[in-house]
C-alpha cells in the first residue's frame, strides 16, 4: 500500500468518525425523556465504535499508515507507538460506555446526566486523538489531512 492510498484511507476513516461523533453528540443532546433515547444513543455509540474499529484496523494493518509513517520518519516511532496504545484505550472506552448505557437502562431513574457526561468525555478523547493523528501525519508527510 502506498502512502497516498493510506492517507486517502485515513481521510475517509476520519470523515466517517466525524460523522459518527456528530450523530452521538446530537443523540446525547436530545431530550432523554423520549422513550427511544437510550436505544437511539446505543445505536449511535455502536456506529461510532464501528467507525473507530475501522480506523484502527486500517492504520494499524501491516504496512498500514502507522508502519509507513515510521518507515518514512523513524523519529516518529514513539508517537506511532503512543497512537497504537491510545487506540487500545479508545476501544476499551467505547466498550465501557456501551456497558454504562446498558447498565443505566435498568435503573430507575435513568442516570441521564452520568451517561451524558461519559459520552461527552469519550467524544473529547476521540477529538484529541483525531488532532494528534493529524499532527502525526503532518509531521511525517508535511500534509494537512484536514479537520474533517
Amino acid at each position: 500500500m502506498k502512502a497516498n492510498d493510506s492517507l486517502l484511507g485515513a481521510a475517509q476513516r476520519r470523515s466517517e468518525m466525524e460523522l459518527a461523533m456528530q450523530q452521538v453528540e446530537r443523540t446525547t443532546a436530545a431530550p432523554a425523556a423520549n422513550a427511544t433515547w437510550v436505544d437511539d444513543l446505543t445505536k449511535a455509540v455502536r456506529q461510532l465504535e464501528a467507525a473507530l474499529d475501522h480506523h484502527i484496523v486500517e492504520v494499524e494493518a501491516p504496512t498500514g499508515l502507522l508502519d509507513q509513517i515510521v518507515d518514512t520518519a523513524p523519529r516518529l516511532q514513539r508517537a506511532a507507538e503512543q497512537t497504537r496504545a491510545h487506540h487500545e484505550l479508545l476501544a476499551e472506552q467505547a466498550s465501557a460506555l456501551l456497558g454504562q448505557i446498558a447498565e443505566g437502562r435498568g435503573l430507575d431513574p435513568l442516570p441521564v446526566e452520568d451517561i451524558r457526561a461519559a459520552v461527552l468525555a469519550f467524544l473529547n478523547e476521540l477529538a484529541r486523538h483525531r488532532q494528534q493523528g493529524a499532527d502525526l501525519i503532518y509531521e511525517a508527510y508535511d500534509v494537512d489531512i484536514g479537520g474533517y
